[in-house]
């Protein structure tokens, strides 16, 4: 039986045949991660879009559910990895929905803490449950096993990647 053949064995023919010498090895991992990363957070931003939030909204909204404390705007966005003027954006569009709230940092006047509001936190509990059941179905033809050998090797990849071990020799 012939293995199923996806969009990157295509990518890697295509460079074979451009130039035989460079390895497209990597791209068997690091090309599949990006490419399923693309599709998996365009199909669940559908999901999002039918839940009537944006992923910019619903990154920041689940971030502050679950540390479950506010948090400052430098803080947000080291954590979902964004810029400082793309938090502020998403931070400004979700105090005017009346999402979050901006509150001054009593330890430092020009700081201030971002903290969820009721209404907030109202409507990401049933959009948390409408992502997961998504992600859900993405992973339910994996056997439990095949899901915590998968898990096993992403976080070591995740680990290795984070504490910026790869070098540009």
């Amino acid at each position: 039986m012939t293995a199923a053949r996806d969009y990157i064995d295509t990518v890697q023919d295509q460079w074979r045949r451009i130039d035989p010498d460079i390895s497209s090895a990597p791209a068997a991992i690091v090309g599949r991660i990006r490419r399923l990363a693309q599709l998996i957070q365009l199909q669940s931003d559908s999901v999002l879009t039918g839940c009537g939030i944006s992923r910019a909204e619903f990154d920041i909204l689940a971030l502050l559910t679950r540390t479950g404390r506010p948090m400052t705007p430098s803080e947000l966005a080291a954590d979902l990895i964004t810029s400082g003027a793309g938090t502020t954006k998403r931070i400004n569009k979700l105090v005017d929905a009346g999402l979050v709230t901006r509150e001054s940092n009593p330890r430092d006047g020009r700081g201030a803490f971002i903290r969820m509001t009721l209404k907030g936190q109202e409507i990401i509990l049933p959009v948390l449950r409408s992502v997961s059941d998504f992600e859900e179905q993405v992973i339910s033809f994996m056997s439990a096993a095949d899901r915590e050998e998968l898990t096993r090797l992403l976080r070591n990849l995740l680990v290795h990647v984070e504490a910026g071990k790869p070098s540009t020799s």
